[in-house]
């Protein structure tokens, strides 16, 4: 057998579970948050855990009861990408981000609450 052979450390994950899924869009949209308040001037958001176990219970939600909260994160995330998008082109112009940033992290608030809202509804039934 060859040396370059792959080893099972460097065999690719298994595929994502729904509930991984969230849990990384999740995880991405806080990520992005971070770079975003650095942008904002807002102080950097903490690691939320009880939020991402939220999050990640939604996979186990039956039905359609976490339809709601899922399409929040997708909106959010949706959101972000191209809000941060828009404001790393322009912050490496002559162009001031500054209230663009504020203003999207306006709606990083406003779309975390609504994402932390419907998953605490949908895990509550």
């Amino acid at each position: 057998m060859s040396d370059l052979a792959p080893q099972a450390d460097l065999a690719p994950p298994h595929p994502l579970d729904a509930g991984s899924t969230l849990v990384e869009q999740w995880g991405a949209v806080e990520d992005a948050a971070r770079v975003l308040a650095m942008l904002a001037g807002r102080p950097t958001p903490v690691h939320d855990v009880h939020a991402e176990a939220r999050i990640g219970l939604l996979a186990a939600v039956q039905g359609t009861r976490g339809d709601a909260a899922i399409f929040a994160l997708a909106e959010l995330v949706a959101t972000m990408r191209a809000g941060l998008d828009a404001l790393l082109a322009a912050h490496g112009t002559s162009a001031n981000p500054h209230a663009a940033a504020i203003r999207l992290w306006n709606e990083y608030e406003r779309g975390r609450a609504q994402v932390l809202g419907e998953a605490a509804t949908a895990l509550a039934c």
